[in-house]
């Protein structure tokens, strides 16, 4: 793989796009076993070879398919007299988790989210705060207002959003700027979650302004309070709280103890098998 390759396929992952990265490993030319081409979602095809253009067709016809539903595979493609092997190896983003606000609940929350293989982005205005000295672990680290960077920043379903920012209107401009851009996007492309945290009587009044000012929105996808409840106090317990949430979203699970799939062998009696 060229170093223009490598650079396109490592922006193409911090975009949070899925691409594969076809490798031929058979054809008559020999000059061309192992030339990678790079194939994103939009059937753009980056090729450092510079193969003729019906080749390039087939390839991305036949590789598309496999890209759509994250499947590595080998396939064989008939070019004219010769047929073509590709090695197609999907690479899928890992799903982003940005948190805003980089206070004492954020560093557990930020940590443990790259623990659980999340592309993990800080965001907070202050620069005494937004910084890799306190958050050595994640992907990355930015220091900006609020409301420009949830204007601009990717958005996609594999986008999880965290509000926690140090004083309760951050949240809620933040948070109107992503209801603005998300009456935008169709309903099955927003982000599955966005968590702020809050009381429930100031959460309640919020909710009560929005509902008048974004009337295309369902609010399904608003976690507040943010958390499961399971007693948290510290702020790695929070954080803990807060991320149970979120897997429960991403794996729509119940989030139940499975203490209570088994509940029902409370009622089995059980006797100790004698050996004979």
């Amino acid at each position: 793989m060229s170093r223009q390759l490598y650079e396109r396929f490592s922006e193409a992952i911090q975009e949070q796009k899925d691409v594969a990265l076809i490798t031929i490993t058979r054809h008559t030319d020999k000059a061309l076993l192992g030339t990678s081409l790079l194939l994103e979602k939009d059937g753009t095809l980056y090729d450092e070879y510079q193969l003729p253009s019906e080749l390039q067709s087939e390839i991305i016809k036949c590789s598309l398919p496999l890209l759509e539903v994250r499947r590595t595979k080998t396939i064989e493609i008939q070019y004219k007299e010769t047929k073509v092997e590709c090695f197609i190896e999907v690479f899928q983003a890992p799903p982003h988790l940005i948190v805003a606000g980089a206070g004492h609940v954020s560093e557990p929350v930020a940590e443990m989210g790259k623990m659980l293989g999340f592309y993990v982005t800080v965001i907070d205005d202050r620069e005494q705060f937004a910084n890799r000295e306190r958050f050595p672990y994640v992907d990355k680290v930015v220091c900006a207002p609020y409301i420009d960077f949830f204007r601009h920043v990717p958005i996609t379903s594999e986008t999880y959003i965290l509000l926690l920012t140090r004083g309760h209107q951050f949240d809620v401009v933040s948070l109107q700027e992503l209801l603005r851009r998300e009456e935008e996007m169709e309903p099955e492309e927003r982000t599955k979650y966005i968590g702020m945290i809050g009381s429930r009587r100031r959460i309640s009044g919020v909710f009560e302004q929005l509902k008048t000012e974004f009337t295309d929105h369902n609010f399904t996808n608003i976690y507040s309070p943010v958390g499961l409840d399971v007693g948290a106090q510290t702020p790695a317990e929070i954080a803990i709280s807060i991320l149970a949430e979120i897997l429960k979203v991403k794996h729509t699970a119940t989030g139940n103890s499975l203490k209570e799939k088994i509940s029902s062998y409370s009622q089995l009696k059980f006797r100790e098998r004698v050996r004979k």
